[in-house]
């Protein structure tokens, strides 16, 4: 059986993937702060397995011994993924204007914890002779800045860099995690919502993503999630990559 942790998996882009996951057959470990009722009753009629792990990410300190309880000798299991999928916009204002504790608790959820999360999964599973990966799901806008989201953009680089770094040192190591980081595209989430509902002055590009909505041009989590998932099992993603779903191709 396939093994992976989703961290975020309650809702939007993250519940899509575990839906799906759980319709291959998958065992799945939903890391996330508060449990998709509708979603833990579908997976009772599926071929997976869903185990939901009540956890608020931005306290990072326990991280470490959560994954040593979800991972454990790997009997039976083909191959064990982690993606790093939670994430968070708040706050979303210009620096100077926020919060000292919302940019904190922004960079503990976006940064810090995938950081934490994959050095415990790189620790806990290195001498493991099977298949294993660590998936980070970033954005555009770890390339590209964006006003009233410095925070956001800023984690989202640094989750890129630590992809990087991370392909660069798997690479001398005997069983090799592979990790590759993944910019989904604009996709029709609560975040998509909450980027709509914010004031021009907190967020001066607001217009650009009202119009992406009222023109059609959001895809769909399920869309992406298959997408993600297909190129996920393809072995598309070459180690340490920075990829963007709206150009990826399957490798021939």
């Amino acid at each position: 059986m396939d093994t992976y942790i989703i961290t975020g998996g309650s809702k939007g882009l993250g519940a899509a993937i575990i839906r799906q996951l759980l319709e291959q057959g998958a065992a799945v470990h939903c890391i996330s702060r508060s449990e998709n009722e509708t979603l833990r009753q579908e997976a009772l009629r599926m071929e997976g397995q869903l185990t939901f792990h009540a956890y608020d990410l931005a306290q990072t300190e326990g991280i470490d011994s959560l994954m040593e309880r979800i991972l454990v000798e790997p009997d039976g299991v083909a191959s064990v993924t982690l993606i790093n999928n939670a994430g968070m916009l708040e706050p979303m204002t210009s620096i100077g204007r926020a919060a000292p504790d919302d940019l904190q608790r922004s960079l503990q959820v976006n940064l810090v914890a995938p950081a934490v999360l994959t050095n415990s999964f790189i620790r806990l599973t290195q001498a493991w002779p099977i298949v294993k990966r660590v998936v980070g799901i970033s954005s555009g806008a770890g390339r590209k800045p964006y006003p009233g989201w410095g925070a956001y953009c800023t984690a989202k680089a640094g989750l890129d860099m630590l992809t990087r770094c991370v392909g660069i040192e798997q690479l001398k190591q005997p069983h090799q995690v592979l990790i590759c980081s993944v910019a989904p595209g604009v996709v029709d989430t609560d975040m998509q919502r909450e980027i709509r509902a914010a004031s021009e002055e907190d967020f001066p590009q607001v217009e650009r993503f009202v119009q992406l909505q009222e023109k059609g041009e959001l895809r769909s989590p399920e869309d992406t999630a298959k997408q993600l998932l297909h190129l996920l099992h393809a072995n598309a993603f070459e180690q340490g990559e920075i990829a963007d779903l709206r150009t990826k191709e399957p490798v021939s």
